[in-house]
């Protein structure tokens, strides 16, 4: 009896260790569903989905957003005076481990890349986009996606995925907002 003890020890230290380890790689919630809805609130300066004040100077006005994707580490919407203009946007995740930062990155990217958005009016677009190559001797990288739309209402609709570097931490952030031509922000002077 006592030699089976020792027996029963060596062979179940054997069956653990044949045991097949799997890794498993934990992708995030897609995000897409959030920012279709928030798409659908564009037209109306996300009027539907804007919270409560939280900041106002002379030249923007915070808002909480009231619908944020999962896991979302901060969401809000920003209302710019001059030129007016609206911007939603959610800080999707942050470390001090670039390799990390730049995987999330490049996952949201991808969830959003070629995926359809459809508007409040039912018209459905593919929102499309080069991907910005992120380094870690830059401080940020920045992938813009825009609508495949012949509407001209849609052609400043803009989702930006970006990656910053603010010391000591790697920040991802999804936005949603109309990109004004620049001379229409800065205006050149004519002689």
């Amino acid at each position: 009896m006592k030699q089976l003890f020792p027996l029963l020890f060596i062979f179940s230290v054997f069956t653990i260790n044949a045991q097949p380890k799997l890794t498993l790689h934990k992708s995030s919630p897609s995000i897409k569903p959030v920012i279709e809805k928030v798409a659908r609130d564009y037209y109306q300066n996300f009027n539907n989905i804007k919270g409560d004040t939280v900041n106002e100077n002379g030249t923007t006005i915070e808002f909480t957003s009231k619908i944020s994707p999962e896991g979302a580490l901060e969401t809000s919407i920003t209302k710019y005076v001059d030129p007016y203009s609206y911007t939603w946007q959610t800080t999707m995740f942050e470390s001090e481990d670039y390799e990390a930062a730049a995987a999330k990155y490049k996952e949201y990217f991808r969830q959003l890349n070629n995926c359809t958005l459809t508007f409040y009016d039912k018209t459905s677009y593919k929102l499309v986009g080069n991907y910005d190559i992120p380094d870690e001797d830059r401080a940020f990288a920045s992938s813009i996606l825009q609508l495949n739309a012949a509407n001209r209402d849609l052609e400043l609709f803009k989702v930006e995925v970006a990656l910053n570097y603010s010391m000591p931490s790697w920040t991802v952030k999804v936005m949603i907002y109309e990109k004004i031509a620049d001379d229409k922000i800065r205006p050149t002077m004519l002689n």
